[in-house]
């Protein structure tokens, strides 16, 4: 099946797109040493390593986004680029997952305003999500 386009290997694809995003690095770097030239073998076994995952963040996402935020995307990060495509989620079950997330992070912020206002205190700085 090497080379060929089927939903599991979309979704693989889809899960490079979003290494990418929190990486802030490109799929293939040859400017790298050669064990750091391919960002999904590179990075992929640090994302369940929490201060890896801190370390690998693009610098400009740094602080904007909870470490809890970061790490449950990155779970979702390493659902979709599992070497077996039989062990890749459906795209819907990604989709939900990217939802939830997000659904998540509005609530959490949400939190943080009503705390913040119930104490009279303002909310312009509230935490991004």
């Amino acid at each position: 099946m090497y080379g060929q386009c089927t939903i599991k290997s979309d979704v693989y694809r889809f899960g490079v797109v979003m290494l990418e995003l929190l990486t802030g690095r490109k799929p293939f770097d040859s400017a790298r040493p050669r064990s750091e030239q391919s960002l999904v073998r590179w990075e992929t076994p640090q994302l369940h390593d929490i201060d890896a995952l801190a370390k690998m963040v693009d610098p400009a996402l740094k602080g904007l986004y909870p470490v809890k935020f970061i790490s449950r995307f990155a779970d979702v990060i390493a659902l979709c680029v599992q070497s077996e495509p039989e062990f890749r989620p459906p795209m819907s079950e990604v989709v939900e997952a990217l939802v939830r997330l997000v659904q998540r992070a509005n609530m959490s912020k949400r939190t943080y305003s009503i705390d913040r206002n119930s104490r009279g205190e303002t909310d312009t700085q509230d935490s991004q999500p």
